[in-house]
């Protein structure tokens, strides 16, 4: 009996050959990131054009994190943000648009961190923890962020929830082009 591991297997000639890289990330990631996908998706929900584009979001960050594509998980991020956009110009109530713009920054964010953690170690390592700890970090770093904008917002003495947005996405933003 011949022991075949986890990087080999035998080919039509009885010789080993190495499995394929598979550069995706784990199972585990993409259900980390659907978590706070999920959550701006149902926030977004209050109005029809915000729900198509929350939807939208939702669907490419959850193709691009399984197949490992960056230019989905972007595009997921910006219909998420579209959406938090299009909700506010429907009217919604400035802490929705901030838990939706939040919670759609760590989908994003936690979705680039997975695909890069595919293509460097591939999906077959055990990722689930470092995805899981970046992503609450990030929601820590969200909730922190949002408070903070939520409570100016409101010693200000209100104005356009859309700013609130406005703001979070020169944000993001600035975020993207620091860690490029």
């Amino acid at each position: 009996m011949v022991d075949v591991s986890a990087d080999t297997r035998r080919g039509a000639a009885g010789v080993d050959e190495a499995e394929p890289f598979d550069d995706g990330p784990g199972r585990a990631a993409l259900a980390i990131v659907l978590v706070p996908g999920v959550v701006s998706a149902l926030v977004l929900l209050t109005g029809g054009p915000a729900a198509l584009a929350g939807a939208l979001g939702l669907g490419l960050l959850a193709v691009g994190t399984h197949h490992g594509r960056r230019d989905l998980v972007g595009g997921g991020g910006l219909a998420l943000l579209a959406g938090t956009l299009l909700a506010g110009a429907f009217g919604a109530g400035p802490a929705a648009l901030l838990v939706a713009a939040g919670a759609g920054l760590v989908a994003w964010d936690t979705a680039e961190h997975a695909v890069g953690l595919g293509e460097q170690v591939g999906c077959r390592a055990a990722t689930g923890r470092a995805v899981g700890v970046h992503a609450a970090g990030g929601g820590l770093l969200a909730a922190s962020g949002g408070g903070l904008a939520y409570v100016v917002f409101r010693l200000v003495g209100g104005g356009s929830p859309v700013a609130l947005v406005l703001l979070l996405g020169g944000a993001v933003a600035l975020l993207s082009a620091i860690r490029s």
